[in-house]
């Protein structure tokens, strides 16, 4: 079978240089879609990741008494969402993942490539000005969607909310804008070296394994999106639990620092990790699909060459 071809940019065609707002647009079409399609098909992973890290504190909201682990492990985890709600607990949240993921994915493209095509920090040395652009990029989407965040985190684990808006009203009951950017400290700490690593790992490996101007090879591409994540999450997951700690309803800790030194005397290393087996299952595929749709994206709306890559 013959290999689809690209839609033919039309400025390319005529020999004329596409305008940025253009090549803006088409970036955040293809890096929307590619986080859609990416979130989507992990969301059971990342639900099950949630419940993980969570529990201590839903279960303190009943009871007094410290009760023993509702999960255990990934598998168990996994059969018991299943029993208690069905295959569509699964999903539970996932549209307002989307709703999240999509702008977020979108942002994290778009402006990684913005700053490194105006050359913001050119005068760094490459592997630095890849980071620099990727923590910038995913400081700026987080800051955008961090209210939608806290949002799909309330709907995962807590049984009680019926929906995206009544999500959103209790937390707006809580404490208006105060609530929706809760944890916004912990959340830009954790992310935005995860997206600096994600980022840089992924451009470095793309730059020695991908030809710029050809439809990249979606096998390869996937390969070097999950060694990006993998590498990027096992440096940044103790942060990542202290941000869903943190997101939590109540005040629980003072600061993230103080979430850091409550969670290792009372609970011990190991709780900073709890959830880590669903995370990377989740965490690999999730990026690998993400740049390996994104890539694909770029070849189909013409957006050839350059460097791009992103994070969750």
């Amino acid at each position: 079978m013959a290999e689809a071809k690209p839609i033919p940019n039309q400025d390319i065609v005529h020999g004329r240089k596409p305008s940025m707002k253009k090549m803006r647009v088409d970036t955040l079409l293809a890096g929307g879609i590619a986080g859609a399609a990416a979130r989507t098909l992990t969301a059971p992973l990342d639900r099950v990741k949630i419940l993980m890290q969570t529990q201590r504190i839903s279960s303190a909201k009943h009871s007094s008494v410290v009760v023993a682990d509702k999960y255990t492990s990934l598998t168990q985890a996994l059969i018991k969402v299943a029993k208690d709600e069905g295959i569509k607990g699964y999903w539970r949240g996932n549209l307002a993942n989307c709703i999240r993921v999509v702008p977020y994915s979108a942002t994290q493209f778009v402006t990684f490539e913005q700053l490194r095509h105006i050359g913001v920090v050119s005068f760094l040395p490459t592997i630095m000005e890849r980071l620099t652009c990727g923590a910038m990029a995913g400081m700026a989407a987080t800051f955008v969607t961090h209210p939608l965040d806290v949002i799909r985190l309330r709907l995962a684990v807590d049984p009680e909310l019926r929906g995206i808006f009544d999500s959103f009203r209790s937390l707006w009951r809580e404490g208006q804008f105060i609530a929706l950017y809760k944890g916004l400290g912990p959340t830009l700490a954790s992310l935005a070296p995860f997206v600096a690593i994600n980022f840089a790992t992924y451009d470095t490996l793309k730059s020695s394994f991908l030809q710029p101007d050809k439809r990249p090879d979606p096998v390869l591409s996937l390969l070097l999106g999950a060694a990006a994540g993998l590498i990027a999450q096992s440096a940044c997951y103790p942060l990542d639990t202290i941000r869903r700690r943190m997101q939590m309803k109540g005040r629980h800790y003072d600061n993230t620092w103080h979430a850091f030194c409550t969670i290792l005397r009372q609970e011990g290393i190991q709780a900073l990790y709890r959830g880590i087996a669903a995370n990377t299952l989740k965490v690999v595929p999730n990026n690998a699909i993400r740049f390996m749709v994104f890539e694909q994206m770029k070849h189909a709306l013409g957006l050839v060459g350059g460097d791009s890559s992103g994070g969750s």
